[in-house]
């Protein structure tokens, strides 16, 4: 790849994680009033708990172990403890008793959590849908296998 290339594609990348971003903050501002405050006061660390929460209770509804999310967020079982009490006093996260072990627990969304990622979705994906308007369903189609290209060279390279 030429430097030429290499900067085109890097300005690529910076633009679409800098639309990503502003229709991500955007959602927020369209969050209620009375979760707004709270939603605006976590980190992007407990946000991304709370992402990873929700993708990994779709197979396991009942909950997961601290130590699969630990794992998943790349942190300390005793770091993702403080990180997960931090989220349960705000309301998005509960834990319950791991019914197969008595000494663990598990950890989920709760209706608050729940209810922040589906309306964060949903503005997101309204607000996808007004920006793709401008693009013919050929390009659509062509934005859509490149996407899924890049998806696959990174997933395949971890």
């Amino acid at each position: 790849m030429t430097s030429q290339q290499t900067h085109a594609s890097h300005n690529i990348f910076f633009t679409l994680f800098q639309l990503m971003d502003d229709i991500r903050r955007d959602s927020l501002k369209k969050t209620p009033q009375t979760q707004q405050k709270r939603v605006l006061g976590l980190t992007m660390r407990q946000a991304g708990a709370l992402v990873n929460v929700e993708i990994l209770t779709r197979q396991d509804p009942k909950g997961i172990a601290l130590k699969t999310l630990a794992q998943n967020m790349q942190m300390t079982v005793p770091a993702t403890s403080l990180l997960v009490e931090n989220m349960v006093n705000k309301g998005f996260l509960e834990r319950t008793p791991n019914p197969e072990d008595r000494r663990a627990v598990c950890i989920r969304l709760s209706a608050d959590g729940a209810d922040f990622i589906e309306n964060t979705r949903k503005f997101i994906a309204m607000e996808i849908s007004k920006r793709v308007e401008v693009l013919s369903a050929e390009e659509l189609a062509i934005f859509g296998r490149i996407v899924d290209k890049l998806a696959g060279a990174y997933y395949e390279q971890k």
